[in-house]
């Protein structure tokens, strides 16, 4: 069986959908294939990809222009076939494949002065409760775009997320679990002042459709112009979440949770943020005993001056 065929006929009727992938990931793992899997790996026997018919194609991504991201995502679509291969007993073992490193991405955030002065120039209560609830909760814009009233816990002040509308298709969110995180009070009040019956959803257009992500941005480049801020994207707003948290000395275990981290090292991006870099854990080391002169006697290897 070539590559393709199984790709082709057992593969992608089974896998993408059992996998409660997102539709967008769906589609990004067809494209992966399309466009890239098939054209340079589809004719060769199964048990074939592997060695330099891989270095090859990892190559060739790369003189395509392809970056490196990208490179990575479609690496790990062929690897995702690849483990299938093995589990469905098509193949003995996952041949070996490159490690491809990629560089953190740039990204920008507003400090808390910042973020007060941009929901200080909204427009409206409306604008400002979608910004406020960006910058209070870390929400994806997916998560916000798919919150509904009845997600919002006022009893024990919580916004529980629990799905993401992503190009007009509801779904999971990204890592598949609901998660919580605590409303605060100014959110809270922004919340209940902008509060409509148009739709289900939390935030809407004037018609009660829903918000493209084109819309967002426009509306966040807006009040970005008002505030006399420089331009951020959406995402930032989720990122300026993260960042202050450590700049308040929240635990990162604790910035994890709420921003629905899959593992600590995608939160360890804030670390350097906390106060000092965290130089004042170090304290801890110094106690009482550590302080204490050392006395003469066994185990004092330290020459007392005379």
């Amino acid at each position: 069986m070539t590559f393709g065929k199984f790709v082709e006929d057992k593969w992608w009727p089974v896998y993408p959908k059992a996998a409660g992938n997102r539709p967008t990931t769906i589609r990004e793992k067809k494209r992966h294939i399309e466009r890239y899997l098939k054209p340079a790996l589809g004719r060769l026997p199964l048990d074939q990809v592997r060695g330099e018919q891989i270095d090859r194609f990892y190559a060739s991504m790369k003189e395509h222009g392809l970056a490196e991201k990208s490179r990575k995502n479609v690496a790990a679509t062929l690897r995702r076939i690849l483990a299938s291969a093995v589990e469905w007993e098509y193949l003995d073992g996952i041949p070996r494949l490159p490690k491809l490193k990629v560089p953190e991405g740039a990204s920008d955030f507003f400090t808390r002065e910042e973020s007060d002065l941009l929901l200080a120039g909204t427009s409206d209560t409306e604008e400002r409760a979608l910004l406020m609830f960006a910058l209070h909760t870390g929400a994806r814009m997916g998560e916000q775009l798919g919150l509904e009233w009845g997600d919002i816990d006022w009893q024990n002040n919580l916004v529980v997320f629990r799905r993401a509308l992503i190009e007009g298709v509801l779904g999971p969110t990204k890592s598949g679990r609901v998660r919580k995180v605590p409303l605060t009070a100014s959110l809270r009040a922004a919340l209940k002042q902008a509060r409509h019956l148009r739709s289900d959803r939390v935030f809407c257009l004037d018609d009660g459709t829903s918000y493209t992500s084109w819309k967002l941005h426009d509306r966040l480049k807006r009040a970005c112009r008002r505030a006399g801020l420089r331009r951020i994207r959406w995402h930032d707003l989720r990122h300026s979440f993260g960042s202050q948290l450590a700049m308040a000395a929240v635990p990162l275990r604790q910035v994890q949770a709420w921003m629905g981290h899959s593992t600590i090292q995608m939160t360890m991006r804030y670390a350097h943020l906390a106060p000092n870099g965290g130089a004042e854990h170090i304290a801890t080391l110094d106690s009482p005993v550590t302080n204490a002169p050392a006395e003469h006697g066994r185990g004092n290897h330290v020459a007392t001056p005379t």
